[in-house]
């Protein structure tokens, strides 16, 4: 029997996707929305076969459309719809949107895209995410370059999300940049887990000897290289030497991945200035390799074909 309005069942209509001439009416927490299933059915594999699977008893046809009730969250299918329906809805993210204003932009659309398989949505979703969490050296590098801040509330707000959505191409830098909070701060953090916690805490020390031992070694060995043209070089040496003894004991550097730039200060000869840039060179694409392993994540191949699979 068909029913020619949703409230005589106790559902509203959603304000702005209840279409007249929609073909289909998806229930979410007594919510109505009233779409068109062949718009539904050209993102998403799984909405083109729903209505073949028989509903619970008690769902009748409402205002002449078949009926299915999901249990997602409504505004979480309206961000999406808002999506599919207007195209140029990702144009209303301003290019130079703080985190925050961008995981609340996404969050919802990358929900029910992964959710209901709306790979081509889902990828825009995350190509977004990458452009402040990148998975390349070379894009890390750009991200340094820009000076983009990054602040701790939402940075623990895209980690549960990565995991809830599958893409974890964005954890590595995600965890390095939560690797930069202070002890304190991490282990009283509300939203992260106890085991991104862990994962935080050995990552900080895992980036503290790699600063040491595979970017920055250059700042504690004082040997030269064979082409060394002068006796000033160890002498230079031992000042940025002092410094990094003295930063031990508040381990407050482990960020290997940043480019060091303070070469004059070396006072080293250009022999030995080479040799440190490039051992630093080398030094950071290496780590970048293992970034994901310092955060029990695997290999960079092993995150993007977990995410692809």
């Amino acid at each position: 029997m068909a029913l020619n309005d949703p409230s005589s069942t106790g559902l509203s209509r959603h304000r702005e996707f209840y279409f007249p001439d929609g073909s289909v009416i998806i229930i979410i927490d007594a919510t109505a929305f009233k779409v068109h299933q062949s718009v539904l059915s050209r993102h998403s594999d799984v909405f083109a076969g729903m209505w073949d699977v028989p509903q619970p008893k008690g769902i009748s046809d409402i205002d002449g459309c078949p009926t299915v009730e999901l249990q997602d969250h409504v505004s979480d299918f309206a961000d999406t719809l808002k999506a599919i329906y207007d195209s140029f809805h990702f144009d209303n993210l301003p290019p130079n949107a703080d985190l925050t204003t961008l995981l609340t932009f996404l969050s919802g659309i990358l929900r029910i895209t992964t959710k209901y398989n709306m790979q081509q949505l889902r990828n825009k979703c995350i190509a977004l995410l990458c452009q402040k969490f990148p998975s390349t050296l070379s894009g890390c590098d750009a991200v340094i370059a820009q000076q983009y801040l990054y602040t701790p509330s939402p940075i623990v707000r895209l980690i549960p999300l990565a995991r809830e959505t599958n893409i974890p191409e964005v954890l590595p830098w995600a965890y390095y940049i939560c690797t930069q909070m202070s002890i304190p701060d991490l282990l009283a953090n509300p939203v992260l887990s106890w085991r991104d916690k862990a994962l935080c805490l050995a990552g900080k020390e895992r980036l503290w000897e790699a600063r040491k031992t595979t970017t920055h070694p250059f700042l504690l060995d004082l040997s030269r290289s064979a082409q060394c043209s002068g006796g000033s070089c160890a002498t230079g040496l031992r000042r940025p030497t002092a410094n990094w003894r003295e930063s031990e004991d508040q381990r407050s550097l482990a960020h290997p991945i940043e480019p060091y730039r303070d070469w004059t200060a070396l006072g080293t000869c250009a022999w030995c200035t080479g040799v440190y840039q490039a051992q630093h060179r080398v030094g950071r694409e290496k780590v970048w390799e293992q970034l994901p392993s310092f955060y029990e994540l695997g290999s960079w191949d092993e995150i993007r074909k977990d995410q692809n699979c």
